[in-house]
């Protein structure tokens, strides 16, 4: 059945107690599951009673051997701990009413229920729904079903939960702990745990056991009550915070709207915004059998999802604060989650740049390409949906799949939940394709870079050397994976069996998974430019430099023909190819990748230690464990593998999957605008809600320590003030990296003793937009005012001296099109006019004896490598080196201004979606649905107070007075 449909049949069966009724066998009392200490529980569920169904009860009476046959059901009853108020609160029942055991009964279901105490966990056994077998659910006395509406809870029933499988994964079998010794009507004793006097405070009742005095209770009747009593299964104090989830903002920023005129049907209301289904709607368990190759973070958030403090533990968390989850989750889900590889499935830049690629090529005729590049773009965007589609329509040719064509709208799929939705589905030709829009959504998750397996060079390719196996055969999010039911890892001494019993998935020891040219799978890409000369190699590069580039292509549309028979690249194959990302051969030709002075991918953006962006706390290194689940650190139970397969070790070396650079737009996007976006603002396992705050912050702390350095030298001269200003890359790529459009400038502004700005460039008003003295925006801000007589539009060239407030050192790539009209498209870049971006430290020139020298004399290599370098006149300027950038800034004072007196700042600025880029978002396809959602977003996004106020992020500054 759909989801709701059965959580509708399965819901009021259990609040109703109907299973007591069919007369299925219970615990034979109330009982802990761990420690009760100074009013906090420490079990892994509050005070249990459960009830079994027959089939249950057949199979621990026959040793629990085989399997626990489909439809066998496990009732959790659960009420706040200790069971002991419970126990004795019966035995004063039964005292009472020694004649009368209905009456007995039924005062004690009316006690528990008081309040809405009482609410169950289920365990319903349906050996097709996941590889464990196991449907979970939590059910409140109400009976309430789930809503995947905002705010976005974890849903109360799922097959193969990940936040259940944290400790059921550690059973002996079957991933269930029940034994005979608690159920009514067989030997032996229920195991106990310490429980102190701290709850005999029950106000409701008389002085007596129930209600001592506080002098006869632990520290004077002082608890740890702003603690959690139980972490995994009360969703009140979650559904609380969600609750408080800030609304989405609805005011437009007036200066955005003057620079981006709502017009062209760009603008839409609020409720015609669309949306993305909730985050806990991206649901693919492990499959029953043998295991898929992708499956969502929700398999894995319940041990790699952090413990936000006492009772619970502090694992993968920092706490600065007395309550679970005041702090900062560190865990590998908790800061995937926002980053921009976990929002990448979601991400309203992305999918807004689809429409407008979609719309250039119904424009110029290429229509019939429109399913090769989204398929090719969702690669990486939406790669373990894409992927997984690919590997099953290849195992399952008769199942009707095309996975040709990963349409956009897949994103937009989940698993029906009613039965009318099944039928929509099934009427509209998605039904088969809804699990791969679950997927999708999730972006890079971590099942894709654990299992990713290095690139091998094909049958009949040349002898390629390692930098060029990988070149010619793992770029453009086409990757090798390891076996489905294994996933890499960092580490050796790894437990198994958790996850085996889990998931079907052994997790393996891989150093690839340290590799940085794991991440160029994704980080150097290969596109086609579908306006160029077929027969003429692109400006810049020579007939053997084009033919690297094209036969690159082939060979990643061959090996995935190869392995899946899919055919979607082949007609892109037939354009000239470029380099449209270069951030990993960037890496690569840079001193970062040097033996003496290397650091990696992983170093900079998998940090090894923690700085809180106030500096209040500082950690360095990170010793952690990686993982929590029922292990030997946690309460005794019943059936528990052995000791030394769940025994979890701390790691020094761990390290945070924080994967951050300066995107600090994007996160902010779906933080403010969590309803649309579908992402919850708190954390499913600690609680904390400061998970997209963590990420900008993280971002705010690399952008202003770890990307640049800017020196100032301020001399009198041109009657005023020369300032030559200095600007060092600290990255190991270019700086911007990434796709194109990214840019970072230069504000030099003059200011006098009284604080007032007597010049300025690179000055910008509210919405990021350069403006000149005149507080106007530069004719150059949108690379779209061509003169008259010109063949090309206005735009900043790089400068070696800037004497006038509208020149503007913009540290960026410009490309055009066929037509010399400057374009934001990854598949119309013909001619690249301009490309200062800093380069690292350490690049060398192709062709130059250095270059040689480290890299060989490879024609791959060197075609590739000629993507790393500057275009245009930064080419030829002598004071644009490796690693930076010099230029003089010829400042004129106002008429009577001292020198001496005014003081030059210089900071340099990132801006990830400048403004062409979305004039051209809003010009190409204003009525795309996506991109109607990004001008809502981006018209109403707050930036004051945030780390991008004015729609500029600030990297290094300094500031000096004349010598």
């Amino acid at each position: 059945m759909p989801l709701l449909d059965y959580e509708n049949a399965l819901y009021p069966f259990i609040a109703a107690r109907d299973y007591v009724g069919l007369g299925w066998t219970p615990d034979k009392s109330w009982r802990d599951t761990g420690p009760f200490v100074l009013e906090s529980s420490y079990g892994v569920h509050p005070a249990v009673r459960i009830y079994y169904s027959p089939q249950v009860i057949d199979w621990l009476e026959g040793g629990r051997l085989g399997a626990v046959p489909d439809g066998a059901m496990v009732v959790k009853e659960m009420v706040s701990p200790p069971a002991a108020r419970y126990n004795e609160y019966r035995q004063m029942l039964d005292y009472i009413h020694p004649d009368d055991p209905a009456l007995v009964e039924a005062e004690m279901i009316e006690y528990l229920r008081k309040d809405n105490n009482l609410n169950w966990t289920v365990m319903v056994k349906d050996s097709a729904v996941s590889h464990g077998g196991w449907f979970f659910a939590s059910v409140a006395q109400d009976a309430k079903v789930d809503s995947f509406d905002a705010p976005f809870n974890p849903p109360s029933g799922q097959a193969g939960a990940g936040t259940c499988m944290r400790c059921h994964a550690s059973a002996a079998n079957e991933l269930i702990f029940s034994a005979l010794s608690n159920v009514e009507g067989y030997p032996g004793e229920p195991l106990i745990f310490s429980v102190d006097e701290s709850w005999r405070n029950l106000e409701d009742f008389p002085a007596g056991p129930f209600n001592l005095p506080k002098w006869q209770r632990p520290a004077m009747g002082v608890s740890q009550s702003q603690l959690i009593g139980d972490q995994f299964h009360n969703r009140s104090l979650l559904a609380k915070m969600n609750a408080a989830a800030p609304d989405s903002p609805e005011d437009v920023n007036p200066v955005f709207a003057k620079m981006f005129p709502p017009v062209g049907g760009i603008n839409l209301p609020p409720d015609q915004v669309l949306k993305m289904p909730s985050e806990w709607l991206d649901h693919v368990p492990s499959r029953p059998e043998d295991p898929q190759h992708f499956l969502t973070s929700d398999n894995c958030v319940g041990c790699h999802g952090g413990l936000g403090g006492p009772p619970s533990g502090t694992t993968m968390f920092l706490q600065d604060g007395p309550s679970y989850g005041d702090g900062y989750n560190i865990s590998e889900y908790g800061e995937w989650r926002w980053s921009p590889m976990g929002l990448a499935g979601r991400d309203p830049i992305f999918f807004a740049q689809l429409e407008s690629e979609f719309a250039l090529l119904e424009a110029s005729g290429n229509g019939d390409l429109v399913a090769n590049v989204g398929t090719t773009c969702l690669s990486c965007h939406g790669a373990m949906g894409q992927r997984q589609l690919q590997i099953d329509a290849h195992a399952n040719p008769d199942a009707g799949l095309d996975p040709n064509n990963f349409k956009v709208a897949y994103t937009l799929l989940h698993d029906p939940l009613t039965q009318a939705e099944k039928e929509a589905q099934l009427a509209d030709g998605t039904y088969a394709y809804h699990q791969y829009g679950n997927l999708a959504r999730e972006g890079i998750s971590c099942a894709v870079c654990h299992h990713i397996a290095p690139p091998q060079r094909a049958e009949g390719q040349p002898e390629y050397n390692t930098l060029d196996t990988y070149l010619m055969n793992g770029t453009t999010g086409v990757f090798r994976l390891n076996n489905s039911d294994q996933l890499i890892g960092p580490f050796k001494d790894v437990r198994q069996k958790p996850m085996q019993n889990a998931m079907g998935i052994t997790p393996m020891h891989d150093a690839y998974i340290k590799d940085s040219e794991l991440c160029g799978a994704c980080h150097t890409i290969n596109l086609p430019n579908v306006d160029a000369n077929q027969n003429t190699p692109l400006p810049g590069y020579t007939g053997a430099d084009q033919a690297v580039f094209n036969q690159a292509s082939v060979n990643g549309s061959n090996l995935l023909k190869d392995l899946y028979g899919v055919t979607f690249p082949e007609p892109l194959t037939r354009f000239q190819h470029s380099v449209e990302q270069a951030t990993y051969i960037e890496w690569v030709n840079s001193s970062y990748a040097d033996p003496d002075t290397a650091q990696s991918c992983q170093d900079c953006h998998m940090k090894g230690n923690f700085e809180s962006v106030d500096g209040t706390i500082k950690v360095d290194p990170i010793t952690t464990q990686i993982a929590t689940i029922q292990d030997s650190m946690m309460p005794e139970v019943e059936n528990r593998l052995p000791t030394e397969d769940i025994a979890v070790p701390f790691r020094e070396g761990y390290k945070r999957h924080n994967f951050v650079g300066l995107n600090a737009y994007m996160v902010e996007m779906v933080r403010q605008f969590s309803d649309e976006t579908g992402m919850s603002l708190t954390d499913p396992m600690t609680y904390a809600d400061n998970g997209a705050q963590l990420s900008i912050d993280t971002m705010e702390l690399q952008a202003r320590s770890e990307t640049a350095a800017i020196s100032v030298d301020v001399t009198a001269g041109d009657d005023g003030l020369v300032a030559a200003v200095t600007v060092e890359n600290l990255t190991g790529h270019r700086l911007p990296s990434g796709v194109g459009f990214r840019r970072a400038f230069l504000e030099v502004k003059a200011i006098g003793p009284d604080q007032r700005v007597l010049w300025c460039s690179g000055c910008s008003n509210d919405a990021g937009v350069i403006v000149g003295a005149d507080g106007n925006p530069l004719k150059t801000e949108f690379l779209d005012v061509v003169p008259e007589g010109a063949t090309e539009a206005l735009y900043q060239p790089h400068h070696r001296m800037i004497d006038s407030p509208d020149q503007v050192q913009i540290y960026e790539e410009l490309t055009q099109n066929a037509d010399r009209a400057f374009t934001t498209s990854f598949i119309h870049r013909i001619y690249h006019p301009k490309d200062n971006r800093l380069t690292p430290h350490g690049a060398l020139t192709p062709g130059t004896d250095a270059f040689k020298a480290k890299f060989g004399e490879s024609e791959v290599t060197a075609a590739f490598m000629k993507a790393t370098m500057p275009e245009g006149e930064a080419a030829h300027d002598p004071d644009f080196s490796p690693g930076e950038d010099r230029l003089d800034y010829r400042i004129t004072l106002p008429e009577g201004t001292d020198p001496a007196a005014v003081t030059v700042t210089a900071t340099l600025y990132s801006q990830a979606i400048p403004p062409y880029y979305l004039k051209q978002r809003f010009e190409t396809a204003p009525k795309g649905p996506a991109t109607q959602r990004l001008y809502y977003f981006a018209s109403r996004l707050k930036t004051e107070g945030t780390p991008i106020e004015g729609w500029k992020l600030p990297t290094a500054s300094a500031s000096a007075r004349m010598r």
